[in-house]
């Protein structure tokens, strides 16, 4: 370990010494290093819920699809796992009294580490400041469990801590720290006061589980858009279909979300001059030509291609982009409603002012009752008649009572679980989006949201109660529990460290011995080596290898009176016929 840590394989015993200054100093920074990282570890796991909408913006930059989150969360992990293994081989020297040195080649990745921990933080602010939210909600899910696990890992290193607390020379220092170390541990006990888990709920008062509603189809599992993808939402449960609508040249509305059809098609095969023009200025005759299902198959964005039968594969790579009608027509065969974001045409498009109408026309062609369509309320020309107009971001109740409007489709970050149960209060329904994870879902569960949008409705179809919940008694229990157990756990450490270190009680020796040793400024030297140095003038002795020196191996016969400046110094000899090679021994 120590040659782990300090690439000192053939001088480890020179890990006995005193830590320097320096050495805590990298300590110091290790430590920050390691909670930094843990950090953004936890970061990237909450993340999972729009890893797919990081790496749909990372397109816009690059013009290539990667799977960032992958990236960054492989590149985390290793960077957690590294330090994770440096945090152990510094416990165990801790634990052993050994200097805490550690060799430049780990200075330098820890110090890299940090810095890159520092512009992720900052990239991240600058391009995806939103999922800081994520973080937010999900401590007010894990805080009780976070509790319960911050409190069992420094109970488990009071075993360190106090043997450390006994080695402190100066009573300051010692009562101070430990003082600090007892305000950590209360502030730890009583912060399930503070922690308001909406999960923490009688089951008799949990409300209705949420109905989701397809994002662009099952898009989790087969081409966001395609019919594919909405059938495979009908098979999985879902309350109704989500989409994007764009207009195209020849007036036919049709589904899709992106400004251009480079992601989701090979348009870039077919017609490579029209990658990048907008959806818009194509006529839907070209449309069709273009294959909008092998580029599932070929990026699997969502991770669960290699899960796919050979039947779903072969359907998948035959997918085309469908028009809105084709859409509603399925909706209304199984019973679904529809929830839509028209987008409209650049100014200058033949159906600009007509796009409202054309679209509405789309939806009568395929059967829907209106009063069954959710109509986002972003459309700024012509407002639709007969349609269930939908909000898409928090207002005041009043307003939208004002403008009849009774359900809203809100992004998670937009709204608060107060407003959520306000609107409950009131019949005002709402749909939060993106939901995509079992946390995310059950936190939303919990505070009584009406619907949820989803690219996995698989996932949630056969949950039958919230994740992370607990009653209010059994909460109450473990935390208790915990924290008594705690309590004492880290009494008795302190006693047992105390006698192992001291004895049953403080003789006279010992505390002079401790004295003799603090005053000399060797806390940790063996006595043994101290003796020597001040006998024999081995002022040097720290830049020798002592394993080669053999001195260490050399008993000399002083007795605890016998230390020089003593005036009953009296070197005890053995008689030479018994003693030929005149040893020493330390009484």
């Amino acid at each position: 370990m120590t040659g782990i840590l300090g690439c000192r394989w053939h001088r480890y015993k020179q890990s006995t010494r005193d830590s320097r200054k320096r050495d805590l100093l990298w300590f110091v920074l290790f430590v920050l290093t390691f909670l930094f990282i843990t950090f953004l570890f936890y970061f990237w796991l909450v993340a999972k819920n729009d890893y797919d909408d990081l790496n749909w913006q990372m397109l816009k930059y690059v013009k290539t699809w990667l799977p960032w989150y992958r990236i960054m969360l492989g590149l985390t992990c290793v960077s957690f796992g590294y330090l994770f293994i440096v945090m152990f081989l510094y416990l165990c020297h801790a634990i052993h009294g050994h200097q805490l040195y550690i060799h430049p080649v780990h200075i330098i990745l820890i110090s890299l580490t940090f810095l890159s921990c520092i512009a992720m933080c900052i990239a991240l602010d600058n391009q995806w400041s939103s999922e800081w939210t994520v973080i937010y909600l999900s401590l007010q899910i894990t805080g009780p469990f976070l509790q319960v696990g911050a409190v069992t890992i420094l109970t488990a290193l009071t075993w360190l801590i106090s043997g450390q607390w006994f080695k402190i020379a100066k009573i300051a220092v010692r009562w101070g720290s430990l003082l600090f170390y007892i305000a950590v541990m209360i502030g730890l006990y009583i912060s399930p006061l503070y922690i308001k888990s909406p999960c923490v709920i009688e089951f008799n008062q949990l409300p209705l589980k949420p109905k989701i509603i397809a994002h662009r189809g099952d898009s989790g599992r087969a081409p966001e858009n395609t019919m594919i993808s909405f059938q495979k939402a009908h098979e999985h449960g879902a309350y109704g279909f989500e989409s994007d609508v764009v207009i195209s040249k020849d007036g036919v509305p049709y589904l899709m979300h992106d400004s251009t059809l480079r992601r989701t098609t090979n348009v870039k095969e077919i017609f490579p001059e029209l990658a990048d023009q907008h959806v818009s200025w194509f006529n839907f005759s070209d449309v069709e030509k273009l294959n909008a299902g092998q580029w599932f198959l070929d990026t699997d964005p969502m991770w669960n291609v290699g899960d796919l039968t050979e039947a779903d594969k072969e359907i998948y790579s035959k997918q085309k982009i469908p028009t809105l009608t084709e859409m509603v027509r399925l909706a209304n065969k199984t019973g679904k409603i529809v929830m839509f974001d028209l987008r409209l045409p650049p100014k200058g498009h033949p159906y600009y002012n007509t796009s409202v109408q054309r679209t509405i026309e789309a939806v009568e062609a395929g059967g829907l009752d209106l009063e069954r369509l959710w109509w986002l309320e972003e459309t700024k020309l012509d407002e639709p008649r007969g349609v269930f107009m939908t909000a898409e971001w928090a207002q005041p109740v009043d307003e939208l009572k004002k403008n009849n409007i009774t359900n809203l489709n809100v992004r998670y970050t937009e709204i608060t679980a107060d407003q959520i149960r306000s609107y409950k209060k009131v019949n005002i329904s709402t749909n939060v989006w993106i939901v995509n994870t079992k946390w995310f879902f059950s936190f939303y569960w919990c505070i009584g949201t009406d619907s949820i949008t989803s690219n996995h409705c698989e996932m949630f179809q056969n949950m039958e109660t919230p994740v992370w919940h607990l009653s209010p008694q059994n909460y109450l229990i473990l935390w208790v529990t915990v924290d008594v157990l705690s309590v004492v756990i880290i009494t008795v450490m302190f006693i047992v460290q105390r006698v192992r270190l001291y004895g049953t009680s403080f003789s006279p020796e010992t505390i002079s011995l401790n004295a003799a040793k603090h005053k000399n400024g060797y806390k940790s030297r063996n006595m043994k080596e101290q003796l020597l140095r001040t006998e024999g003038g081995l002022e040097h002795f720290d830049d020798l290898d002592r394993t080669n020196m053999g001195v260490l191996n050399q008993p000399v016969a002083y007795s605890m009176a016998s230390i020089p400046g003593d005036s009953s110094y009296m070197p005890y000899r053995e008689p030479e016929a018994t003693r030929p090679d005149a040893k020493y021994e330390v009484e």
